[in-house]
């Protein structure tokens, strides 16, 4: 009989990985929602409640310590699948593994090659979703509790007529301060987090507005954790307390009445709780009875622990009072595992005292508003650190405008501004080995005094690899040639965009005087998206013996300046490693640069 009294204890290693399987389904849920063309960030709800009730279906209940390990749990696993969800439209885009996109995530953020605001936006809405869907879960996952030991038979067992009952019902507006100052402290860092979203947004995304918006995110994450205690403790106050023959038991009203036979009124607390104070006199008196017949089959133990009756009408048997402060009386009662299990009792009770001889609540409690200093300090030194870290991020010592694949040929992406100070640049030419090159060169040029707001700034340039490249314009332009090929880069400046740059590049060659072979020119090519021309052109040399053909290309950098080459074939000059320059050329510029055949 003992053994059938014990209660299932919490397990939480495998609490944590019914919480682990449970994410897995919000997981699967933000990514089929994903690829059916809508928005995911509502299917955060599926991974918090997931989550939460994967632990409580493994582990036996929701504790606080589970309900930490389910929220780390979430935190990791939303943000995992989200960038699946673009790791996949990555794959579908670079006809690459899943796996390999996954990887490639920050570095195609940091490239630019993946819009930013788009990204750090739907993160954002997604985390927001999932706190909606967190909060509730674990408020109603924490109101259970280990079921107490049922009291020896006593009087109660043997008739309501000689039973000395007590009824104390709980005022929850002597709670509503406690409530409002720790709810307001849980959601304090939304507000800032919502401001500071809307101003990224139109900030062009700016990382330091971002990360100081999740810093308020996590800071309400946080305070959630420690308000839920104060926000449950004011829920607590729904409860009847009820002293019988010196014994306090805790009565859950609308769960008494579910029971058929004890059930007192009609209402069914869909609109409106079920509570003592709205109960008329006749339905308090069917409620005292029903009660007291619940008592008295339970002190008999003709009830088996476990059932909802034992859930509704639950004894505080062998109560010890702890301490108490201005919002509550803490104690411990004896558990059916034979342990003891800590209980707060809130002060909303007028004339009731858990223990004899205390004194009795006798009015509202005072509200917390060291929640709320708490919660705003919480917000601004993690939104300061976000700051912080954001502008770190686009400083001048790490700001790297990345180039962005462009059409016709997705692949790796156009040279990228690299502003360091660096020695004599014609000593730092060498073989791009490092990006899986053998016949292109890295060189650097100067970056115009405009482009990066100071001096000394360089560009990277990918030309093929040579003894000798050529700097002109005092080193803001690298020539080498090799293999039949010939490129030089420079910097332009343009009001326009890169049609303009390559067209004037062109004009620049009509006005050279260049022997221009008319059907030789194609018109230019633009590629909105990433801001990049192309246009091919074909010239005679030496009284037309020989020709040339050059694509100019122009791909932006920022703030108006764009990467400038003209990339010229010598078809003289080409020997046998001709094919494979021509194809480390094509992925450094992200272009299709056709091939054209030798001549002696």
């Amino acid at each position: 009989m003992e053994q059938e009294r014990k209660q299932k204890r919490e397990n939480i290693a495998a609490g944590a990985v019914g919480a682990f399987l449970g994410s897995l389904v919000g997981v699967l849920c933000i990514v089929l929602i994903d690829q059916l063309g809508y928005v995911a960030s509502i299917s955060g709800l599926v991974m918090a409640v997931g989550a939460l009730k994967g632990y409580e279906l493994l582990g036996g209940r929701l504790s606080r310590m589970g309900a930490v390990i389910s929220c780390v749990l979430i935190l990791i696993m939303t943000y995992l699948a989200h960038q699946l969800t673009w790791a996949i439209a990555v794959a579908g885009v670079a006809e690459a593994g899943i796996f390999e996109c996954f990887q490639a995530i920050p570095a195609l953020l940091e490239a630019e090659a993946l819009e930013g605001r788009i990204y750090w936006g739907n993160l954002a809405l997604l985390y927001l979703f999932t706190l909606v869907g967190a909060v509730p879960t674990i408020i109603s996952g924490l109101q259970g509790s280990d079921l107490p030991d049922l009291p020896r038979a006593s009087a109660a067992a043997q008739g309501t007529e000689e039973v000395e009952a007590a009824f104390y019902p709980g005022n929850p507006k002597w709670m509503r301060p406690l409530r409002f100052s720790a709810s307001l402290s849980m959601l304090l860092g939304l507000v800032p987090t919502v401001v500071l979203m809307f101003m990224a947004f139109g900030d062009d995304y700016a990382p330091s507005l971002i990360l100081a918006g999740f810093g308020c995110l996590i800071s309400s994450i946080v305070m959630m954790l420690i308000g839920l205690a104060h926000v449950q403790l004011a829920q607590n106050a729904t409860f009847l307390m009820v002293r019988v023959n010196g014994m306090v038991w805790k009565v859950n009203l609308p769960l008494l009445n579910v029971s058929d036979t004890y059930r007192f009124t009609k209402k069914n607390g869909a609109i409106r709780a079920i509570r003592w104070d709205i109960l008329s006199a006749e339905e308090q008196e069917r409620a005292r009875a029903s009660i007291l017949r619940a008592i008295s089959l339970l002190s008999s133990g003709q009830v088996m622990p476990g059932s909802i009756l034992s859930r509704a009408v639950m004894p505080l048997t062998d109560f010890q009072f702890i301490q108490e402060d201005s919002w509550r009386w803490l104690g411990s009662y004896a558990n059916a595992n034979g342990r003891r299990k800590k209980l707060s009792i809130p002060k909303a009770y007028p004339g009731f005292a858990p223990v004899p001889g205390m004194e009795p609540a006798q009015e509202p409690v005072p509200p917390r508003w060291g929640l709320f200093i708490l919660s705003a300090a919480l917000a601004a030194v993690l939104a300061l650190a976000g700051a912080g870290f954001g502008l770190l991020l686009q400083s001048p010592a790490l700001d790297s405008p990345a180039p962005t694949p462009t059409q016709p040929v997705e692949g790796t992406p156009s040279p990228a501004p690299t502003p360091t100070s660096l020695p004599d640049p014609q000593e730092l030419f060498h073989v791009g080995e490092e990006l899986g090159y053998a016949y292109t060169g890295v060189g650097y040029i100067k970056a115009p005094d405009g482009m990066f707001g100071y001096e000394g700034a360089y560009v990277d340039a990918h030309v093929p690899y040579s003894q000798d490249p050529v700097y002109p314009n005092d080193g803001r332009a690298i020539r080498s040639a090799a293999h039949g090929m010939e490129v030089e880069v420079t910097i332009a400046q343009s009001d326009g965009n890169a049609v303009d740059v390559v067209d004037s590049a062109y004009q620049a060659m009509v006005d050279a005087g260049m022997d221009i072979y008319e059907d030789g020119v194609t018109d230019t090519q633009y590629f909105e998206e990433y801001d990049v021309a192309v246009k091919q052109v074909s010239y005679f040399e030496e009284d037309r013996t020989k020709v040339r053909v050059v694509a100019l290309y122009a791909d932006y950098k920022q703030d108006g300046f764009y990467l400038s080459a003209s990339i010229t074939y010598q078809p003289e000059l080409m020997d046998e490693d001709y094919p494979a320059l021509l194809q480390e050329l094509s992925d450094a510029y992200a272009l299709t640069l056709p091939e054209i055949p030798p001549m002696e």
